[in-house]
């Protein structure tokens, strides 16, 4: 039982999901379905809705970066948790690996 309660206690973090469409354009959303599955390798896992607007690209993408936010970028979580038509305004990143923003 003191098991159960402490893992209930336990905060999931919070991530910022991105990628760029083979057209270029920029995607993110905000999840905090992120766990690690293995060290060795290593694996980690995220959940999309089938629903959701974004599947389409992240389904057909080869590649996609977790960003893992600090304790003080709680604005930026909730921009890209939102239904915003450009939450990528004023945003700066770089580019990860084929082009997905870091």
């Amino acid at each position: 039982m003191e098991f159960r309660t402490a893992l209930g206690m336990f905060a999931t973090g919070v991530t910022i999901v991105t990628a760029r469409t083979e057209s270029g354009e920029l995607i993110g959303l905000t999840a905090n379905s992120f766990n690690s599955v293995s060290l060795d390798p290593p694996l980690v896992l995220w959940s999309l809705a089938r629903a959701a607007g974004s599947m389409p690209a992240f389904s057909t993408g080869s590649h996609y970066a977790i960003n893992i936010l600090a304790a003080d970028q709680k604005a930026l979580a909730e921009r890209f948790a939102a239904r915003e038509p450009d939450r990528w305004t004023g945003v700066d990143f770089s580019d990860g690996v084929a082009g997905s923003p870091l």
